[in-house]
């Protein structure tokens, strides 16, 4: 395989983007969650056709190609059109134009978000359809790609609905920003009245996301566009004459490709992982996430004592390093913080429970003991 590369990074990407998923999910983000699918299903193509098309441009699947192919063209809208119904949001809380957030409202909101996020995009395969010259085309490498006539109108249902979108997504960003910095002292309690689960962070987080995913997206369209325009248009003259040939199926290798094209194919494989990479920046790393990947090792260390793996994959710390924990009651403890009986726990392996608690067994330490009574545990 000359470019290993290309299915290796969109399978990270793949994983990076799927990790921030649960929690997520139990926020009910619909913005962020439509966003994770867009991202996900575009790393998945890249990943499949980069194998399937490795140093080959055979048609091995034609119904992959047709399904995929118009997958990855509606891609373009998904990403800036969650982008939007986040920025929207946002902007909308941060305003306090609505005092009062009702349950109907809320559900009102998500599903209009939902509509917007993921039925748009597929709502835009009628006008590309129109500018479709041919049935698709193979790339060595690359795969299936689905491109539109050089004509004003290929370009207009390509590039300009994208970028008029993106910049929709900036001004509501800027405009989620300036609401922010206005009031930005009673900010925390704007949000804790919103009932969005949001915080400062969050907040900034998902405007910072928004902002440099759709950055990228204008300077791949932007370059695509470059790359358009060096091509002579054609004039759109009817709908015969533009699919006159639509069953047509072009078969390109990668050394008929002229190096600027070349350049654009690659941008254009190493999109989707850039997008997964800069989600799991900003949210695969927050508290929330790590949070997240502690109780999914609490799952995985008792599916693993189901299997009886627990024992022999797990390092236990010594009794001398185990941390006591007593529990609520009256119990007697040495002077080093070590109990002289049971009546606590001690901390060496974590548990799956969403508490964060531990088990372990309490330590037996001789010596004088101290009384001490606990009436409030905050394990």
């Amino acid at each position: 395989m000359l470019h290993a590369d290309y299915p290796f990074w969109s399978f990270v990407g793949l994983v990076a983007v799927l990790l921030p998923l649960p929690w997520h999910w139990r926020a009910r983000n619909v913005a962020t969650l439509a966003l994770i699918f867009w991202i996900a299903l575009a790393n998945l193509i890249v990943f499949v056709n980069s194998l399937v098309w490795a140093d080959n441009f055979a048609d091995h699947a034609p119904a992959w190609c047709d399904i995929s192919g118009r997958i990855w063209q509606i891609f373009g809208y998904g990403i800036p059109a969650c982008s939007l119904a986040q920025m929207r949001r946002l902007e909308s809380v941060a305003s306090t134009r609505r005092s009062v957030i009702t349950a109907a409202h809320r559900r009102r909101r998500m599903w209009l978000e939902a509509a917007w996020c993921l039925l748009l995009p597929p709502f835009m395969l009628p006008l590309l359809y129109v500018a479709q010259g041919h049935r698709y085309d193979i790339y060595e490498n690359v795969g299936c790609r689905i491109v539109p006539t050089t004509t004003w109108a290929g370009l207009i249902v390509t590039h300009c609905f994208t970028i008029l979108i993106a910049l929709a997504v900036l001004v509501y960003s800027a405009l989620a920003i300036r609401w922010f910095l206005v009031r930005r002292l009673q900010f925390r309690a704007i949000l804790a009245a919103s009932q969005t689960g949001l915080s400062v962070s969050r907040y900034l987080r998902l405007i910072a996301l928004a902002i440099v995913e759709v950055v990228l997206l204008l300077i791949n369209q932007i370059i695509s566009l470059v790359v358009v325009l060096r091509l002579p248009i054609v004039p759109y003259t009817s709908w015969s004459d533009i699919h006159y040939q639509y069953g047509l199926i072009s078969q390109v290798a990668e050394a008929q490709l002229t190096p600027f094209a070349h350049v654009v194919s690659v941008l254009s494989l190493y999109a989707a992982p850039l997008y997964a990479f800069v989600f799991f920046i900003f949210f695969g790393l927050g508290e929330e996430a790590v949070l997240e990947y502690v109780r999914m090792y609490g799952r995985l260390l008792r599916l693993a004592e189901r299997v009886g793996l627990k024992e022999a994959s797990i390092i236990r710390p010594p009794a001398s390093q185990i941390l006591f924990v007593p529990s609520l009651g009256v119990h007697t403890t040495s002077a080093t913080g070590r109990p002289l009986r049971d009546g606590g726990r001690g901390l060496s392996s974590i548990d799956d429970k969403e508490d964060g608690t531990f088990e372990a067994q309490s330590p037996s330490v001789g010596g004088y003991g101290i009384p001490m009574t606990v009436e409030r545990s905050v394990v």
